[in-house]
């Protein structure tokens, strides 16, 4: 999944910017950001989020004049607004304007303590850093005083004492009036891959069963343990009951459970290895294989290939050597896999695969596409004899290339046996 970071231009004194207060904030929200964000993303980045409450809305400036007033550099700024966007206290939107950038920086309510603290990864982070007492203190700081018991309630009603007439449209009338609004954390948690796996591991849980809430808590839960979405899914199933009512029917204590023990297995979390796209176009079957290696993690990719049964056991300890012990991203991973299922017979040997894992992160390799060439041309050369001279085979040979003046590529080079690829997705299609 492509990372919105990824598409964010350098920030510049030179480019614009315009506060957006889409969220009412109350003089309670200092305190709430500072005993629940502050121990997490630090005062000093939280100080541009107070600096940017203080901008009057609505209004184009200059980011150097802003800069100038809080004795910040662009770095600092950058910075800070990277934590500001992750634990969802600003969403920021950018505009190419030619030589510079107008950027509109979306300001957003922090969550009130009740709602901080039944968020598990903001709570998670917030644990990793002052501990289950520092947590404790904050959460005993907020709660409400109880009203003992022997005291009954006297309090008048409404209707009792104000005597309104509700048939005047003035009062029917909504207003356009502001409300409280909390930003929703960026997770890089693909829904539809959850629940793909999930009702594949368990058929008789539908999406219906799963409520918006508990998708929130189950992608949060995932993020703070660095799961991937077919992972969490297996703990997911294991922490359900049927026999509860919609909304109750996950044991997300037991679910924690199962993250927190399961954390020994490295194959279930998210890859952290630099990856790249492949440059390719088209619907062609080869094409649409190569942007599946690229989009899918490894297992995804190979409990495709099992036509959706569970991979084996030594099958995933080998994964985890790969991307975990060897560095080999994900969509490299999958382009090794599947190149070595086409030349073995469908086997996967450890020596073989690990020999060529590490020969492609030598090469310097990031992307299925060069993968698939690079294997290829090596494959080529140890069981063809060929008097011409050969190219070296530590570089990968693209098959598509950026064409110049930005030409869009529709054509696939021949360093890639495409009558052999497309043989192998019909012949998996008709079993």
């Amino acid at each position: 999944m492509v990372r919105l970071s990824n598409m964010k231009a350098t920030l510049s004194p030179s480019d614009i910017f315009e506060i957006r207060k889409t969220s009412l904030i109350s003089s309670n929200d200092y305190e709430y950001a500072l005993d629940l964000y502050a121990p997490i993303i630090g005062v000093k980045n939280l100080a541009v989020y107070f600096a940017f409450i203080s901008e009057k809305g609505g209004e184009q400036k200059p980011v150097s004049g802003f800069l100038t007033k809080n004795q910040l550099s662009c770095g600092e700024m950058s910075g800070a607004l990277s934590y500001l966007e992750a634990v969802g206290l600003v969403k920021s939107y950018q505009k190419n304007l030619g030589k510079s950038h107008l950027y509109l920086y979306s300001i957003l309510s922090p969550r009130t303590p009740a709602q901080f603290f039944k968020n598990e990864l903001l709570h998670g982070a917030l644990r990793s850093y002052l501990g289950a007492e520092g947590c404790k203190r904050i959460v005993e700081k907020y709660e409400a005083d109880p009203i003992e018991e022997g005291f009954e309630e006297i309090s008048e009603r409404f209707v009792d004492v104000l005597h309104i007439d509700l048939s005047k449209a003035s009062l029917i009338e909504t207003p356009n009036a502001s409300e409280r609004v909390s930003g929703r954390l960026q997770l890089g948690f693909d829904r539809n891959v959850f629940m793909s796996s999930l009702l594949q591991i368990n058929p008789f849980i539908k999406p219906a069963f799963i409520t918006k809430d508990e998708l929130e808590r189950i992608s949060g839960i995932a993020a703070l343990y660095n799961y991937e979405e077919s992972a969490i899914a297996s703990f997911v199933a294991e922490s359900y009951d049927p026999k509860k009512v919609i909304g109750k029917r996950i044991n997300f204590d037991r679910l924690n459970d199962f993250a927190e023990k399961n954390l020994k297995y490295d194959y279930m979390q998210k890859e952290d290895v630099k990856s790249s796209r492949s440059i390719i176009h088209g619907d062609a079957p080869t094409a649409s294989l190569i942007r599946s290696m690229d989009n899918m993690t490894t297992i995804e990719f190979l409990t495709r290939l099992q036509r959706g049964h569970k991979p084996a056991p030594s099958d995933l300890m080998l994964v985890d050597t790969l991307i975990n012990e060897m560095g080999v991203p994900q969509n490299v991973v999958n382009a090794l896999i599947f190149h070595v299922l086409m030349v073995q017979d469908n086997v996967l040997t450890n020596a073989y695969v690990t020999r060529l894992g590490a020969q492609l992160v030598r090469a310097g390799i990031t992307n299925a596409l060069d993968a698939l060439n690079y294997l290829g041309s090596r494959f080529k050369k140890n069981t063809t004899k060929k008097t011409s001279v050969q190219k070296p085979a530590d570089k990968p040979q693209q098959i598509a290339q950026p064409a110049k003046k930005e030409e869009v590529v529709t054509e696939v080079e021949e360093d890639v046996d495409e009558e052999e690829f497309e043989e192998l997705l019909k012949n998996r299609d008709r079993k």
